[in-house]
């Protein structure tokens, strides 16, 4: 603690203490010239024998102020005052530079963020080594390699299903939040009753539809954490409130949790039942995604 205190004081007093060590030094070389002269060389000679045995002077100032002070901390103080000169001195080439530099960073920042969530850090699921997601493989045609299954195939999937323990779909959709406040395009997504189980997710607060809301077409939702807070200020009083999504009135019966996101859509504000029509269920041509626990 002493020690810092030193080069605190070395610091706040430097022009006065670089004095004193060039005082000091001057003062001993001199006292040795002094005694050489005394021992009977010539004043020329006794003074060039002085500095060879005393040394570099320059080499013992710097010395001292290593032991005195922060070389590094004082280096970097002179390394940015002369970078901010090389901004002055070309302002437009400084900025095209760190424009660069900021991008670079940002992209990086963005690919690590997206690497740490799906690989380091775990789902915000129960049993996430057991979720699998399916699609249609179509690689032998000449579409494209893969297609999401249509309702009418979930429903022959769950039906005929005997490996995974339950099989859930979701259908991502354009809606349009309205009715308590100025319009909102917001990311939305349709899904069966049993995705929350499927996931092994539970709400912040309220409760999720289920597969009974499910099949007859409930007109309630289940909002996110970021929906919740950025247009109803976080009130729990949102439960039980009316919202036209897409001109049609529902119920906001739950929010989901802050850490919660969806893969296939990450960003989801808004969750309603799938509710698929009849003709849907034997339609083979639609789009979904399934996901399925095994």
């Amino acid at each position: 603690m002493n020690s810092f205190f030193r080069k605190l004081r070395w610091l706040a007093q430097r022009p006065d203490k670089e004095a004193e060590l060039r005082e000091e030094l001057r003062f001993h070389l001199e006292e040795e010239v002094e005694e050489k002269q005394d021992r009977g060389l010539p004043e020329n000679e006794a003074a060039r024998t002085a500095r060879l045995e005393f040394g570099n002077l320059t080499l013992v100032q710097e010395s001292t102020r290593v032991q005195w002070g922060w070389p590094r901390l004082e280096q970097v103080g002179r390394d940015a005052g002369y970078g901010l000169r090389q901004i002055r001195r070309n302002p437009t080439f400084s900025a095209i530079a760190i424009a660069t530099l900021a991008l670079g960073i940002g992209g990086i920042t963005a690919m690590f963020s997206a690497f740490d969530t799906i690989l380091i850090r775990p789902l915000p699921y129960a049993e996430p080594d057991r979720l699998v997601m399916v699609w249609d493989d179509l690689s032998k045609t000449d579409i494209r390699k893969e297609s999401d299954p249509t309702p009418a195939e979930w429903f022959e999937w769950r039906r005929l299903n005997t490996v995974f323990s339950d099989i859930a779909s979701t259908q991502p959709i354009d809606a349009t939040l309205s009715g308590d406040a100025a319009p909102e395009q917001i990311p939305a997504c349709k899904a069966t009753g049993n995705l929350w189980s499927v996931l092994g997710v539970r709400p912040l607060i309220g409760r999720f539809f289920n597969d009974e809301e499910d099949r007859n077409g409930a007109r309630v939702a289940v909002i996110s954490y970021g929906l919740w807070q950025r247009r109803y200020g976080g009130s729990p009083d949102v439960l039980g409130r009316k919202i036209d999504v897409n001109d049609t009135p529902y119920e906001v019966i739950g929010v989901m949790p802050r850490e919660f996101y969806f893969l296939t859509a990450r960003d989801i504000d808004l969750w309603m039942p799938a509710s698929f029509p009849a003709w849907m269920r034997t339609a083979f041509g639609g789009t979904t995604n399934g996901s399925l626990r095994g």
